[in-house]
């Protein structure tokens, strides 16, 4: 990213921060909910009015990444949390850190700065003409908001209301947790090499695990926020109804993912390469499965 895009996300990721720190302060009295969700409000408006002036909805882009791993350590570090099992939520929290940073970091390497503006972004700027404000703060800033927050509540229970014990579960939900970080960066890493070397127009990447999975990152993802939803299982005893509350985040990113965002992409690279309407036709689009030879 060019310094000056880079200036720009610092300084309204900052901004943003304090506000909604300054939110979460005065509302001390409030539940740890409610907090979360003015504070969220806060970050996200900012950002909205930043991207506004800089004409460029895509400095919210990197809030995915960033405003979870602040979240879960303010769950954790909150007197509501007290007691909760303390070394669960410092794995729970290294997970989200580590993913966060991860996922920045990729953000970072592949946006080309704020005089690019996603595809998606254009075309919504295209149908909606004046209203294009009011649609880009509630599609593109608080639906994704909310979403995100349902996300991170899979993790709730782990870090505020469980108080179990460590135990085997949750060796599983951290082995789960850590792979999916793992499988999302390899497969990041590889799409980024592939894409800076020379090839052909419209040519498909097949090396490691595209080669098994149209959308690798995505499954990697959904593992992500399953495996943080497992971590709370294990938090809370068996029949603790907070665990189907925690569920309802990764349902819905799974529902983003799967019939939406693979879907939508697939199309637009299909209309654009014969090679991939190929690759679609011989590689699943998220559950892996043995390459097949290309007739």
């Amino acid at each position: 990213m060019p310094r000056r895009g880079l200036l720009t996300m610092l300084l309204a990721y900052a901004a943003a921060a304090a506000l909604a720190g300054l939110v979460w302060q005065r509302h001390l009295d409030a539940v740890l909910g409610l907090r979360s969700v003015l504070a969220a409000l806060a970050a996200t408006g900012v950002l909205w009015l930043i991207g506004l002036l800089r004409r460029n909805p895509s400095v919210f882009d990197p809030y995915w990444s960033v405003a979870p791993v602040p979240l879960v350590a303010a769950w954790a570090c909150d007197p509501a949390s007290a007691g909760a099992e303390p070394t669960r939520q410092l794995l729970v929290v290294a997970l989200v850190t580590a993913w966060g940073l991860r996922l920045t970091y990729h953000f970072l390497r592949t946006f080309p700065g704020l005089d690019h503006e996603d595809w998606r972004y254009t075309d919504m700027r295209r149908s909606s003409g004046r209203l294009f404000p009011l649609v880009n703060l509630l599609v593109l800033h608080l639906i994704p908001t909310a979403m995100l927050g349902l996300a991170c509540a899979a993790a709730y229970p782990a870090l505020v209301t469980g108080t179990q014990p460590l135990g085997p579960l949750d060796l599983l939900a951290a082995a789960v947790t850590l792979a999916a970080i793992l499988l999302e960066a390899t497969s990041d890493r590889i799409m980024r090499t592939f894409r800076a070397r020379p090839r052909e127009p419209g040519s498909v990447c097949e090396q490691g695990p595209w080669a098994w999975a149209r959308h690798p990152n995505y499954l990697g993802e959904l593992g992500f926020w399953w495996g943080l939803y497992l971590c709370s299982v294990a938090a809370v005893p068996a029949g603790d109804r907070a665990v189907e509350w925690a569920a309802v985040g990764p349902l819905v990113i799974t529902s983003l993912l799967v019939f939406y965002s693979a879907p939508a992409l697939d199309r637009r690279l299909a209309a654009r390469s014969p090679a991939y309407r190929d690759y679609m036709r011989r590689v699943p689009s998220l559950l892996p499965r043995t390459p097949r030879v290309p007739r």
